[in-house]
């Protein structure tokens, strides 16, 4: 049924929640800024916020790289240089690579389809880690919203990605990701079946729906082979 399978990155082959946290707490010792759940639950708060945004088209990327310190600094009131401490967490967490459990032999299975990465991020970036997760040689391509000059879940994201995948049928291709504004919304905006990776079990009480749902990432085999 499927011949082209696009999967997401971040929290669907790479646990960027795991890389996110210890960044996010060492970027701050560095600083010499205590560490706390408090403001571990702010920034979070924050960066989810203007993510969203950024998916509506609202601000641009780097207007989240530019805000999201400065507003955690403001909103806590915190001693220190907002855009020193944004540009060491940039670069550590840009460097983490903690793999989804299953992750690697799921892709070993799929090796007869054709596999490509769509990606809010910046390139250079994914494709670092993605080595270093030892997963890049398993995708065709890679596609990355910095590159394209437009994120998902936006049309002009995948018909950039459409026009650049060898013998592209919507009707034959399947989007996998964790984001149900980002991925499964952009699914639906191509015109694509998309399966939800959602590990944590959340609830969904719409307005988005995905074709499918999937909580442990090997029953991705159970979706695609059947």
């Amino acid at each position: 049924m499927y011949r082209n399978l696009f999967f997401d990155v971040d929290d669907t082959l790479l646990d960027f929640e795991a890389g996110e946290l210890k960044s996010l707490q060492a970027t701050f010792e560095k600083h010499h800024i205590d560490y706390t759940q408090k403001l571990e639950t702010t920034y979070l708060g924050i960066n989810a916020e203007l993510w969203r945004q950024y998916e509506k088209g609202t601000i641009t990327r780097e207007q989240i790289f530019y805000k999201r310190m400065r507003q955690l600094f403001k909103q806590l009131n915190l001693a220190g240089d907002p855009e020193a401490v944004e540009k060491d967490y940039f670069t550590m967490v840009n460097r983490q690579a903690v793999l989804i459990p299953r992750v690697e032999a799921t892709l070993e299975a799929l090796k007869d389809y054709h596999l490509y990465i769509v990606s809010n991020g910046f390139e250079s970036a994914q494709r670092y880690r993605l080595t270093k997760s030892h997963l890049i040689d398993y995708f065709d391509d890679i596609f990355v919203s910095d590159t394209i000059g437009a994120p998902k879940p936006t049309k002009a994201f995948f018909d950039y990605v459409a026009k650049r995948t060898p013998h592209f049928n919507p009707q034959t291709s399947l989007i996998i990701g964790d984001s149900l504004t980002s991925d499964i919304q952009g699914g639906r905006n191509a015109h694509m079946d998309t399966a939800w990776f959602n590990p944590h079990f959340n609830a969904n009480h719409g307005p988005i729906y995905s074709t499918y749902n999937f909580n442990d990432f090997s029953d991705l085999l159970k979706i695609v082979k059947a």
